[in-house]
């Protein structure tokens, strides 16, 4: 209860932050519906949707009900839980059309990091080959090539990349491309900074060296309008427990037509093949689509609610989600280099806009990202994430935040900064 009231102190903009432009398109009155629609969002100042996005109440209900009824029909009913593999299945319509793609190249995961195994466990690498990642990766994004240099010898070439220029990102990745080079891994959105990187260019970079790219997007997939032929990558994992407000547990992979007959699974089992024959001198099938990197049993009520977290936020409008994330990141950004002692990073000037994401990370003079996560959280009930390897904390600002609440956090940051310089 103390940590609700000391959020609610803030509910009230101060003088500093009373003249900042509000985000636009959504009223109070459809901003308020969004809001009563989210559960927890009156407990604290939900700024991590970075981490895991709240689910709608209706996309909990309908997992529970199916999941409910899976087990009261007896979870070995036919009837049933093939009833519920197929809607689970149908999922990937729904995520197709949100995705610019056929369903038929999706394969339904757990999260981005089983998409991103998938891709890495299924090229045949030698040692000396290599793969192009970034200096800003997820641990998802970094530890399976780091294992690979282990047991493959694979080579890790690292991006460094800039906060300033698109164009310049698309250089340094590829000077890395060397002819050793068998993939680029990148995350389309980077986790510590909100750097949204030029996908296309970087695709058509590594194309032209005849490399395939494979794209985390873990913090892109429900930030803002995607078209995946467009873009042109042969891999895009994704999950669906972040911007997409999805259930945790539910994920996807794109493969290319093209890529699919490259990349080779490394784990097969009943679902991923389409006839094999049971003998010593048996032939195998796999099917000829995104159903081959997918097999056993699994909770398929996760999946058959995932598509209710699209409409929700298809209902709200990609462009008007994207739009306002933008604007209530760019208060927040302002509001924080405004305070002395705090050093906002990633992307900062107007002319960059077209690199930034409702993602916003920050140093605090005389606290370690940790530290200042920490305070925030206990403190003043401000839910963020800290960024260890910047020694930063970072702030997801989503489309269903508040300017109050984003104000809240540049005064709770500011009175951090202020103690550590008593």
């Amino acid at each position: 209860m103390g940590e609700v009231c000391r959020w609610r102190r803030f509910q009230e903009p101060s003088p500093a932050n009373s003249g900042r432009r509000n985000p636009p398109l959504l009223d109070a009155e459809t901003l308020a519906a969004l809001r009563a629609e989210i559960p927890g969002l009156d407990r604290s100042v939900y700024l991590n949707t970075g981490t895991l996005g709240p689910s709608p109440r209706r996309v909990t209900e309908l997992f529970l009900s199916l999941y409910r009824e899976w087990q009261e029909a007896g979870p070995g009913n036919p009837e049933v839980y093939l009833r519920e593999a197929r809607a689970a299945a149908a999922a990937k319509e729904t995520l197709a059309a949100f995705l610019g793609v056929e369903a038929r190249d999706l394969a339904l995961t757990s999260n981005s990091t089983d998409g991103i195994n998938i891709v890495a466990r299924g090229i045949d690498w030698d040692a000396g080959d290599e793969v192009v990642i970034s200096d800003q990766e997820h641990p998802a994004g970094l530890l399976i090539w780091l294992h690979l240099r282990q047991t493959k010898g694979v080579r890790v070439r690292i991006a460094r990349l800039s906060w300033e220029s698109g164009p310049r990102n698309v250089e340094e990745v590829a000077a890395r491309i060397t002819p050793r080079t068998r993939l680029v891994a990148l995350s389309h959105v980077s986790c510590m900074t909100g750097l949204l990187l030029p996908a296309r260019e970087i695709v058509e970079a590594a194309h032209s060296r005849g490399v395939p790219v494979l794209f985390d997007g873990a913090q892109a997939v429900g930030q803002f309008p995607l078209d995946l032929r467009q873009i042109g990558c042969d891999f895009y994992a994704m999950n669906g427990h972040k911007w997409l407000l999805g259930p945790v547990g539910t994920g996807a992979l794109y493969v290319s037509p093209e890529a699919l007959v490259e990349l080779v699974p490394d784990r097969v089992g009943d679902g991923s093949a389409e006839a094999w024959e049971y003998s010593e001198e048996g032939s195998l099938r796999l099917r000829q689509d995104g159903r081959r990197f997918e097999f056993g049993t699994r909770c398929y009520p996760l999946h058959a609610a995932w598509p209710a977290a699209v409409d929700f936020i298809s209902r709200v409008g990609l462009e008007t989600v994207r739009r306002r994330s933008l604007a209530l990141a760019r208060r927040l950004r302002e509001g924080l280099a405004g305070v002395e002692g705090v050093t906002v990073l990633g992307p900062t000037r107007p002319a960059d806009e077209d690199l930034m994401t409702g993602i916003v990370s920050c140093r605090l003079e005389g606290l370690s990202g940790e530290e200042a996560y920490r305070a925030l959280l206990e403190r003043f009930g401000v839910v963020t994430r800290p960024v260890p390897e910047l020694r930063a904390v970072r702030f997801s600002a989503a489309f269903f935040n508040t300017e109050e609440e984003t104000d809240a956090a540049v005064e709770a940051v500011a009175a951090l900064v202020r103690e550590t310089r008593d």
